[in-house]
């Protein structure tokens, strides 16, 4: 009997501190799902655009060796908004280079043979709210001195081509790269369709 009364109390104290909870079952908030009409793969809709993190879309690397991959939908159509997005995942092991510049994306229309082109990524420190990073001028390496001949360095993308080259939501088919410290990726094909 003990046990039982201790138990009860137990109950009691918990439902004082919490009556909602204890009245009725937790309830289950509704996750907002990213609807994925809009991209062909729908695995695409849910690329992160502007990040480093890796993702599903993301190509593999083949070896250590220097290379550079791009992967893309085969088929987009503008959202709801009217906003085309064009996500696409670029990953390789690129040369190190004294003063790198940063990667562009190229897209040429295949009937038009318009280039449109941009800055494919901007790498820039992540920041935390809360979080300061002081940068001492000391720490960086000379400026001066040399990367070593052979040196390479991994790199990781994903970006909205149509924001960064400046395409238009009219339908066309582009044939797309990216390039970085003066190696070129694979050519994807990417389809821009009428909304639908």
């Amino acid at each position: 009997m003990p046990a039982r009364a201790f138990a009860l109390l137990f109950i009691a104290a918990a439902w004082a501190v919490n009556p909602a909870a204890s009245a009725h079952p937790p309830s289950v908030t509704p996750q907002k799902t990213m609807n994925p009409d809009w991209t062909d793969p729908a695995s695409f809709a849910s690329v992160p655009i502007n990040s480093m993190r890796d993702h599903a879309c993301m190509p593999a690397n083949d070896g250590y060796d220097e290379q550079l991959h791009l992967a893309a939908p085969a088929r987009v159509w503008p959202q709801a908004s009217g906003a085309l997005v064009i996500p696409v995942c670029a990953r390789g092991i690129v040369p190190a280079v004294q003063h790198p510049a940063l990667p562009r994306i190229v897209a040429t229309d295949i009937e038009t043979r318009k280039v449109y082109e941009g800055v494919a990524f901007e790498y820039k420190l992540p920041t935390r709210p809360g979080v300061e990073v002081d940068t001492i001028a000391s720490s960086r390496p000379p400026r001066g001195q040399p990367v070593a001949p052979g040196m390479s360095v991994g790199t990781q993308f994903s970006t909205d081509l149509a924001a960064r080259a400046g395409l238009p939501a009219n339908p066309a088919t582009y044939e797309v790269y990216v390039e970085a410290n003066g190696l070129r990726s694979n050519t994807v094909k990417v389809e821009v369709q009428a909304a639908k």
